[in-house]
């Protein structure tokens, strides 16, 4: 029910259904596991969620919402690329996309919305890179924007699943290149081998 969206029951089953993907996934989820988590009765769900789509929806958008706005702080640094890098390695924000592209590919409406915000993201994070490197002084980019977007997703997402595995063969090396790689296009660094 859009009128009640800063509703306390609906914050808490939204609060309660993060919870759970980030900590059990999203197999774990369902009304009953929510609205105990959230302290509330099961009905509860179904009355502020029409259906589970509606919920993994508003969680995808809460989700996004919080992402951009990290982003638009991001974007007002004199230098961005290493606080963009950052953002895009947090292990918190990595493993619920992760999850919840997972669930996408049960969910249909909900695979349409992860395709629009990613999208939206690689744009934002191009522009980002070709503005830092416009604007660095520094040395040039080896690479086109967009690519270097893609790569700073696929990397950041590629450790995060690593991570879950307990696998970090390469992380070192991976992240050490991708820090020189920032200090040539911010500072004028030489270019990493």
């Amino acid at each position: 029910m859009e009128s009640d969206a800063s509703s306390p029951p609906r914050v808490a089953i939204l609060d309660a259904t993060i919870g759970l993907l980030r900590e059990e996934g999203y197999a774990a989820v369902s009304s009953r596991r929510i609205a105990t988590r959230a302290g509330l009765k099961s009905k509860l769900v179904h009355y502020y969620f029409r259906n589970m789509d509606e919920l993994f929806l508003a969680v995808f958008k809460r989700i996004e919402d919080e992402h951009f706005a990290q982003l638009t702080q991001v974007l007002a640094q004199r230098k961005p690329l290493r606080a963009l890098w950052r953002l895009s390695m947090d292990s918190t924000n990595t493993a619920m996309v992760l999850e919840l592209s997972a669930l996408a590919t049960h969910r249909k409406v909900l695979r349409a919305e992860i395709a629009r915000a990613s999208k939206r993201l690689r744009l934002l994070q191009s522009a980002v890179i070709e503005r830092a490197v416009a604007e660095s002084g520094g040395g040039a980019a080896p690479l086109p924007p967009m690519i270097l977007s893609v790569l700073a997703l696929a990397v950041s997402r590629l450790l995060a699943m690593d991570s879950v595995l307990g696998v970090d063969c390469g992380h070192e090396e991976t992240l050490g290149w991708i820090e020189a790689l920032i200090a040539h296009v911010e500072d004028g660094a030489p270019l990493p081998a």
